[in-house]
């Protein structure tokens, strides 16, 4: 029987029969939390470092490991208070029994005030904490005492999504440094710090005057090979109306570099394609085609927003395939008048996570290469 749903998903985070292999990683990750280690992962954005770690949790449910689970999304904090928020936030995951949940909290939050709620949507109980207290290291210190409480049942895993927010926060040092002095004391509790920003990352975990100095050891997430890609493509497409002949299946992984959300984005309207229509050599460039229109005003806005030579050196980049940017020729070809503007603008662009530098400049998000490309 032919499947009506669409088996690609890429709007939000993916696990179990949707989730691309990486068995490689799944196992270092869950032998890092069966033994309390802290574990640093970094890569480029939307590469699925969050399914990666969605996807453990799932393992360690089906595996029925007594393992406690939580997961902070540090995206969009601004200071200690959010980070202590939202950890509180999340502390209804640790416990399912709502009368010994209860009663640890209560025995917790003696001295910080904190009223108690409900998740709208999990229906796990919420702590929201009261921040008009004289001693300001208090509500960081409960609530690391909290997840040191329930370590002594079970052991537990701790994920602080895109911990490299942190960095901006006013006195960030300051922070770092207590935070790690719970972190380092805490033998049954495995922190996974995870993030986007590789330099950010890199300079917090690896250099030797910040406090998480050596602190975690370094998952990075590289991409998943077509060797695994191609079975998981086929098996999906052999469901679909129309199916994709296998030997087309590794120009779609090249189409897309092995970027995982960009391979289920074009899968997915690919897939809704072959309900209209049998494959033809034609369709995969009429499916990118769709995607950048459908990416068109999110782009347009983030092109809009940058000066006229970061424009400049962004076409520089894409014109030269990210190498030999300093040129007299390459300058010139740019309306670009001195190498400086370059460096300056260089800068700007991978703060902004436009650009990242390995051994060249690359554009990280294929699709706005795809888009510059088409709009040059």
């Amino acid at each position: 029987m032919v499947s009506q749903n669409n088996p690609f998903k890429y709007s939000h985070i993916v696990t179990g029969s949707s989730f691309c292999n990486r068995g490689e990683e799944q196992r270092t990750l869950l032998q890092c939390i069966k033994n309390s280690q802290n574990v640093l992962i970094y890569s480029h954005r939307r590469t699925g470092k969050s399914s990666l770690i969605k996807q453990v949790f799932e393992n360690i449910r089906q595996q029925h490991l007594d393992i406690g689970m939580m997961y902070v999304d540090l995206y969009g904090t601004t200071s200690e208070k959010d980070f202590i928020t939202r950890g509180f936030q999340q502390i209804g995951a640790l416990e399912s029994s709502m009368d010994k949940l209860f009663h640890i909290m209560k025995k917790s939050l003696q001295f910080l005030p904190a009223r108690i709620g409900l998740d709208p949507v999990t229906f796990l109980p919420t702590l929201t904490p009261e921040f008009q207290i004289v001693d300001k290291a208090l509500p960081l210190k409960t609530l690391m005492d909290l997840l040191e409480r329930f370590s002594r049942d079970r052991k537990l895993v701790i994920v602080f999504d895109e911990f490299q927010e942190i960095d901006n926060y006013t006195e960030a040092d300051a922070f770092e440094k207590r935070l790690r002095s719970f972190i380092q004391q805490h033998e049954r509790i495995s922190y996974i710090f995870s993030g986007s920003q590789k330099h950010m990352l890199t300079a917090m975990f690896h250099s030797q005057n910040r406090a998480f100095y050596q602190q975690a050891a370094t998952l990075t997430l590289k991409e998943i090979q077509k060797k695994d890609y191609i079975p998981w493509l086929a098996d999906r497409f052999a469901a679909a109306l129309h199916s994709v002949p296998q030997e087309h299946l590794p120009a779609i992984v090249e189409q897309f570099e092995g970027h995982p959300m960009y391979i289920q984005f074009f899968c997915f309207f690919l897939w809704e394609k072959l309900r209209e229509t049998p494959w033809h050599d034609g369709l995969p460039q009429e499916v990118e085609s769709m995607m950048i229109n459908e990416k068109q005003l999110e782009y347009q806005m983030l092109w809009d927003n940058l000066t006229g030579n970061q424009k400049k050196t962004l076409k520089l980049v894409l014109a030269n395939d990210g190498k030999n940017l300093f040129t007299g020729e390459a300058l010139q070809q740019a309306e670009i008048k001195t190498a400086s503007i370059v460096t300056q603008c260089l800068k700007a662009l991978c703060e902004k996570q436009i650009l990242v530098k390995n051994s060249r400049y690359i554009i990280q998000d294929v699709l706005l290469r795809k888009w510059l490309e088409h709009n040059s």
